[in-house]
């Protein structure tokens, strides 16, 4: 059942969606690239592998899926923005809050705010995504 309805108000909060990445889950049989090994990212002068963008943006669209549910499956759109790397041992919580609502006669969609942050506060993903709910 969708966490959004119909009289979800504009300026509500969705809810947090939280993950410790772990080098585990971008890990690949014995490759060895700046993603998946320590070494290697090392190499190039990173502090960690870094975690591979998609992998990271999943942690939105389960919420996004949750808060929509069939709505945005079925009209769920998205924009990201990918402003920093997220590496592969970082915590990062998915956020968002809804900006505006648009009435048709599939149904509303409510539009939102998103981002992903870090343990440091920082953006490291920020966009807008909206779905249609009944």
């Amino acid at each position: 059942m969708p966490v959004l309805t119909r009289d979800s108000p504009v300026g509500l909060t969705l809810p947090e969606f939280a993950c410790q990445f772990t080098l585990a889950h971008f890990k690949r049989a014995d490759e060895q690239t700046i993603h998946t090994d320590m070494e290697a990212a090392r190499r190039e002068g990173l502090p960690a592998p870094v975690a591979t963008g998609p992998q990271v943006a999943a942690l939105l669209f389960r919420q996004l899926r949750t808060c929509y549910g069939r709505g945005w499956i079925e009209g769920g759109r998205c924009e990201l923005t990918f402003r920093r790397q997220v590496y592969v041992t970082d915590f990062c919580v998915a956020r968002g809050v809804i900006t505006r609502r648009e009435d048709s006669a599939g149904g509303t969609r409510l539009h939102c705010d998103v981002w992903i942050e870090n343990a440091s506060g920082d953006k490291v993903i920020v966009g807008n995504a909206s779905g249609i709910v009944q």
